[in-house]
């Protein structure tokens, strides 16, 4: 009996041994789960790289008119700026995602009101940026002592010449200005090949943007015998400009250029006017911000017909159309727009551009492995030479005088509302006394 129990025993002894075996070996092998696995570790090599180029942000200011007086403009431009940072961002336009730097925009909707701008200017200074894209002529001149001042690079939708020589001012576009004299100096050539008198009127807005380039149209009119008949104001929000192209029509007859020195939406009314009272032979050319792409859009068909080949306008960047058959060709830089920029008119090209330059100017320091400051890019943008682009005139900074370039193009609206590239005229890069105003660096 006793050796019965005695066997039993030991069965569940070595039974219970068995278990245990089974169980410490079960408890070693990998359980089945159904939660996410845990993301990897970097390697060694992974770890190094990141200690080497960690990410930098770099921040800016990006001071738009969304609501304001010129946003039909300014929301495309807005556009053009925050598309080219995000491109660069995804390290596809510039190489400053493989140097470890990204770009922040502060942004603020300023409503093209100056205390505004000066309320934001103030607000970038508290984020730290070290350079601004801004906008309006008003602001930027009332801004420009403290832009100075602060050592912070302003890269504005202004393009007065009165900024070219402020040492932290810049912009991307041939200047308002030369574009004025270039315009003059079409306006002779059209109405010469035509056999008639060359005559302009001059219509403009009641703001800084407006009247900054008259003196140098009327300097330019004087030298190249073509004769100023008459002088309109039509603000930007002008819903009519019937009485001021009446009076156009009196004193300068249907045989005129007529200037507008304003901003698309009132180019629409004054050109709808302008056909309304009978002026036929009136040929229409307006500023870079002026006309675009939305002009036959809110011209509609008929007009757009009617007036096609009578209206021209200045800049010195591509048209929409044209940045797409770019892209259509293979060339990035256009492929690049086209795929971040969800924009049809071109003040967006123009955005673009003034992103990528402040861009190019933070990646020459980048490579340098110079700090990232304002008055580093400034001495960056003063001496990386000219900047070469595919869509736009070649631009090249120099100290003490920021005018980006003397070409300009003019455009003419066709009868279906495309734009084509008529001539390029490029002046003579003149001392700053010739456009008529007084010029100097302010404090």
């Amino acid at each position: 009996m006793a050796s019965r129990v005695a066997i039993i025993a030991g069965v569940i002894i070595v039974i219970v041994i068995i278990a245990a075996l089974a169980f410490i070996t079960t408890s070693q092998q990998p359980q089945p789960t159904t939660t996410v696995s845990p993301t990897p570790q970097p390697t060694l090599t992974q770890t190094a790289q990141t200690q080497q180029r960690p990410t930098l942000t770099v921040k800016i200011g990006c001071l738009f008119d969304l609501t304001g007086a010129t946003s039909d403009v300014g929301v495309p431009w807005s556009v053009g700026v925050k598309g080219a940072i995000q491109a660069i961002n995804n390290g596809e336009l510039t190489e400053l995602a493989k140097l470890g730097i990204k770009i922040e925009c502060v942004e603020r909707d300023y409503a093209y009101r100056i205390p505004e701008a000066q309320a934001a200017y103030e607000f970038f200074k508290q984020q730290g940026v070290v350079a601004i894209i801004g906008w309006g002529t008003g602001d930027t001149l009332a801004l420009a002592p403290s832009i100075n001042r602060d050592k912070i690079p302003y890269f504005s939708g202004s393009y007065t010449v009165t900024l070219t020589v402020n040492p932290y001012n810049f912009f991307t576009v041939v200047s308002y200005q030369d574009a004025a004299i270039a315009a003059v100096r079409f306006v002779k050539q059209y109405f010469q090949q035509k056999g008639l008198p060359a005559k302009m009127a001059l219509t403009y807005p009641n703001v800084p943007y407006g009247l900054e380039p008259l003196p140098a149209i009327r300097a330019e009119a004087k030298r190249q015998g073509v004769e100023i008949c008459d002088e309109e104001i039509v603000e930007l929000t002008a819903a009519s400009a019937r009485e001021q192209i009446t009076r156009i029509k009196e004193k300068c007859g249907s045989n005129v250029a007529i200037w507008w020195g304003g901003t698309t939406a009132a180019g629409v009314v004054i050109l709808r006017d302008m056909d309304s009272l009978g002026l036929d032979n009136a040929i229409f050319i307006a500023n870079v911000w002026g006309a675009n792409e939305r002009l036959s859009k809110a011209l509609g068909p008929e007009l757009t017909s009617k007036l096609g080949g009578r209206v021209y306008r200045v800049t010195s960047v591509m048209m929409i159309d044209e940045m797409k058959k770019l892209a259509s060709q293979g060339i990035p830089d256009a492929q690049l727009f086209v795929k971040y920029v969800k924009a049809e008119e071109e003040p967006a090209v123009r955005g673009w551009h003034a992103a990528f330059v402040l861009a190019k100017a933070i990646e020459k320091l980048a490579k340098e492995g110079k700090e990232i400051t304002g008055p580093n890019i400034k001495n960056a943008l003063e001496t990386m030479g000219p900047i070469s682009v595919p869509y736009a005139a070649t631009i090249e900074y120099k100290p003490g005088d920021h005018r980006p370039t003397m070409e300009t193009w003019i455009y003419v609206m066709n009868k279906d509302g495309t734009w084509s590239r008529v001539t390029t005229i490029t002046i003579e890069r003149p001392p700053f006394d010739y456009y008529g105003l007084e010029i100097k660096p302010v404090g």
